[in-house]
């Protein structure tokens, strides 16, 4: 048998199998075609068309899938000022004059990456400190998690908000003695995001460019979380045009408000047929997502007590439970996958009733609803969950830069945060990822680092009790993920039959010192059979 390509002399991580030592992969037309031993391989195939011959101490596995990213965020993030190194307020600050003394008076400072928890001061900029260095030009500042935004007065002058302004639904305008402080909270945030008048942003070369960086991750496969979050059906029709230029990314789509609306209409039209379809070999769609509340480092995701370092604060949902209902049981009755933003307790455990609700209305097997983020949850939930047929989207980097979000919770709830164990102990799949671009950076092997150690990268231990395995966590990042997305059959293991999508590391992830973790690099990147990274 001639095959395109052999892989062969490192450790294979088939996933869900024990390690191959000196093995070999031979992939032809873009799939796998042959897995074990380099002797048995080689002899089996005979002379392929490309061999890579590798070291013993490298691994294969399957190509990571960040199953909750955004990478329309993150392509439009790379053209507006970044605050992700920022350690001070002096240091933020000055970054925002450096800013406006290179523009006119009047133009938009648009500025992402903040999180006062990096910072010595540990607190947001005043509005006005940022009236004092930015006079004259209208500035919002992002927090990282996107649900936070800093305002200065030309900002809120601009989006025509003033002190007695009312809150929009499911968002906040923050006042001290009735004057606004600039901070906006979610929804607000659009208030002042609407009026922002920018540079336009060149889609086309910039999906290739994060195709790259993501390639540079050993990432081929992704969930785009929020599907015209950013300009509608034109995210659909941008990102189906990067697609067809090379992005080289498999992605599996969670639709938001227009996009929802487009893929419902296709969902009730396809008769009967399966709720998760291809639109080609590159792009699948069946998933609704909807927001239910915000996140710890803002203070606004929904908890069952408060907040350790915020008395009489437990965050709010953005929706009340009828309205989360609707919207829930009008997908499902589609035949579509639910995913619900859910970071507190609380929202985790709204978000879990409302399912129950609608699966006793309605029995479905095989729906793989999703909780997205999970990142508190506390006695009974996960076994709830699990109980539902739930699936955990979560991102264990966060874990790795925590800075002020989950170490916020209170006594009662610290030991379950990012309760990935008690997650797996009770039988919810996890289905790993990034969140990309609200952390500095988004490597898969950082967030198996921090799922196995519940180190961050400051040396912190958190709750070491919900620790997962190296094997487990892998799973999170490989077949969880494809089995979230309903791709188990072509992606996330290495065996015959799959997409020839891989990952080469400079170790090997299932090793015995998890510390290596850390400091292991991605050598390669293979996706459908063809080298789409070198190191």
């Amino acid at each position: 048998m001639m095959v395109d390509l052999l892989l062969t002399g490192a450790t294979i991580c088939p996933v869900g199998a024990p390690p191959i030592l000196d093995g070999a992969v031979a992939i032809q037309n873009g799939r796998i075609v042959a897995v074990g031993p380099a002797d048995l391989v080689g002899a089996l195939v005979g002379q392929p068309r490309a061999r890579i011959q590798l070291e013993p101490q490298q691994a294969i596995i399957p190509g990571f899938h960040d199953s909750h990213q955004h990478i329309f965020s993150y392509v439009r993030s790379r053209t507006r000022l970044s605050l992700w190194d920022s350690t001070s307020l002096e240091d933020l600050l000055g970054r925002i004059r450096r800013a406006t003394e290179q523009h006119p008076p009047g133009t938009w400072i648009v500025a992402v990456g903040h999180d006062q928890g990096r910072l010595i001061e540990q607190r947001h900029p005043t509005i006005a400190e940022l009236d004092a260095v930015a006079p004259a030009h209208p500035v919002l500042i992002m927090r990282a998690c996107a649900h936070i935004g800093l305002a200065n007065s030309q900002a809120l002058r601009s989006a025509t908000i003033d002190p007695t302004t009312p809150d929009p639904a499911g968002g906040r305008i923050e006042r001290s003695n009735g004057q606004l402080t600039g901070v906006l909270q979610e929804s607000a945030i659009g208030l002042v995001s609407r009026a922002v008048i920018a540079p336009p942003v060149d889609w086309a070369s910039g999906l290739l460019a994060a195709g790259r960086e993501y390639h540079r991750r050993g990432i081929t496969a992704i969930g785009e979380a929020a599907l015209g979050h950013i300009d509608g059906l034109r995210d659909l029709e941008r990102l189906e045009q990067g697609l067809e230029q090379g992005l080289g990314l498999r992605v599996y789509v969670m639709a938001y408000q227009a996009v929802a609306a487009h893929v419902i209409r296709q969902a009730n039209e396809r008769h009967g047929q399966p709720a998760q379809w291809s639109a080609n070999e590159w792009l699948r769609f069946g998933c609704i997502k909807y927001f239910l509340d915000g996140t710890l480092g803002g203070g606004t995701a929904f908890l069952t007590e408060e907040y350790g370092d915020q008395p009489g604060n437990r965050g709010w949902p953005v929706m009340t439970t009828a309205e989360l209902h609707e919207q829930v049981a009008k997908a499902h009755q589609a035949g579509l996958q639910v995913a619900i933003h859910a970071i507190g307790d609380a929202a985790v455990a709204m978000a879990t009733d409302v399912y129950e609700r609608v699966l006793a209305q309605e029995p479905r097997a095989n729906h793989r609803h999703r909780i997205e983020h999970v990142e508190a949850v506390h006695a009974g939930l996960p076994e709830q969950m699990a109980r539902l047929g739930l699936v955990a989207g979560i991102q264990s980097c966060f874990t790795y830069w925590e800075s002020g979000d989950v170490t916020r919770l209170g006594a009662g709830l610290a030991p379950w945060g990012h309760a990935w164990g008690a997650l797996l102990r009770a039988g919810v799949p996890l289905a790993n990822g990034s969140d990309n671009p609200v952390l500095p950076d988004f490597q898969p092997l950082q967030g198996m680092y921090a799922a196995v150690t519940r180190r961050t990268h400051a040396g912190l231990i958190l709750a070491p009790q919900q620790a997962i395995s190296p094997a487990e966590a892998l799973m999170s990042y490989t077949a969880g993920a494809a089995y979230a997305a309903f791709d188990e059959q072509r992606m996330g293991r290495i065996t015959p039959g799959m997409l020839a999508d891989l990952a080469i590391l400079s170790g090997n992830p299932l090793g015995p010192e998890p510390e290596a973790l850390r400091e292991m690099q991605v050598d390669m990147t293979i996706v459908g059979g063809r080298v789409v990274f070198e190191r």
